[in-house]
């Protein structure tokens, strides 16, 4: 079989458990793992498993009961690594595509054992790919700076604007190996920062910026999940939701960490807009210091976004441009 650099998929969500029209950006990031994945198992012939969700700005909102095509091309390789660039993209009304996000993948390939392997090097041929290649390299340092940050986090969760969501693993959404696919979890995230956004202000709500995720470790079926989320910033409309994922033996006291993320929520008002929200105000040391390195990752994480070409095809070639800001959003 062929080693392929890119790859295209179709889906399509008729119903869902999110009470908006519009595909919920868990399920969004779920199709753009599963589409990742095969180009980077296709471009790496072996197993591999995610090690990083990028960051995402929705800049159109995905219909239900609507095609939904999802690109996936190689960019660049590390010692183990592959960084897949991938497109979420549907029919405008003028007949042309639009992109609704676009977003980095990384996956790190394992062999028989489950060990490391190296991988097979992407070899850009043309300058469009040379300026790939060297740009997912630039992002490592961002990412770094990013994951530092999240390690120097408080390790407890505060009542106050919070939640928790526990549940044992069962899901056939698997690797050929048996662990869950990131995916998956993203799912969670995204489904457990929207109960805590709504339970604050009180209106439905929808991601505008996802991602940005660093998988720690692997979760397997029968382990016990917690899914903390805590309101950590507001902006006049948007909310910012930090959430641990953390999974272990039901028995398990400690379990581990196996991800944060800080997905960005607003609430649409039906017209097109996002209802503005009452700001949320930092009582304790804690709450200050988590919104303060919240902030951090804001600006960290706005230097990786990627702006979405609204009028390219499936088949065109673009060049990837600056993308708006978080702070724009609020």
């Amino acid at each position: 079989m062929p080693r392929r650099s890119s790859i295209e998929l179709t889906f399509r969500e008729v119903t869902g458990t999110s009470r908006d029209s519009t595909v919920p950006a868990g399920v969004v990031v779920d199709w753009i793992d599963k589409t990742a994945y095969a180009c980077a198992a296709s471009w790496s012939r072996s197993q591999c498993v995610t090690s990083y969700v990028g960051n995402m700005h929705f800049t159109v909102p995905v219909p239900r009961d609507t095609p939904v095509t999802v690109q996936a091309r190689v960019v660049h390789t590390g010692r183990s690594s592959v960084h897949i660039q991938t497109r979420v993209l549907i029919k405008a009304a003028s007949g042309g595509w639009q992109t609704c996000t676009e977003c980095f993948m990384i996956y790190v390939a394992l062999g028989p054992d489950g060990e490391v392997e190296p991988m097979t090097p992407f070899e850009p041929n043309s300058e469009l790919e040379s300026r790939r290649d060297i740009d997912a390299a630039r992002r490592m340092v961002y990412r770094r700076q990013v994951e530092e940050t999240i390690q120097s986090l408080p390790k407890t969760f505060s009542s106050t604007e919070a939640l928790t969501l526990r549940f044992l693993v069962s899901t056939e959404e698997r690797y050929p190996d048996g662990k869950v696919r990131g995916g998956v979890v993203m799912k969670w995230i995204d489904q457990a920062a929207e109960i805590c956004a709504e339970r604050y202000c009180g209106y439905d709500v929808v991601t505008v910026l996802s991602g940005g995720v660093r998988f720690y470790r692997p979760i397997t079926i029968g382990d016990l999940v917690e899914v903390d989320a805590r309101l950590v910033l507001t902006g006049s409309k948007s909310m910012h939701v930090l959430v641990r994922v953390r999974a272990g033996d039901r028995w398990d006291r400690n379990p581990e960490d196996v991800a944060y993320g800080l997905p960005v929520m607003v609430a649409p008002d039906g017209t097109g807009s996002a209802r503005r929200i009452v700001r949320w105000e930092p009582i304790s040391e804690e709450d200050h210091e988590v919104a303060d390195k919240a902030r951090r990752i804001r600006d960290l994480r706005n230097a990786t976004l990627l702006t979405p070409s609204p009028y390219s095809g499936p088949h065109e070639v673009h060049a990837d441009a600056a993308a708006p800001t978080e702070t724009s959003l609020q």
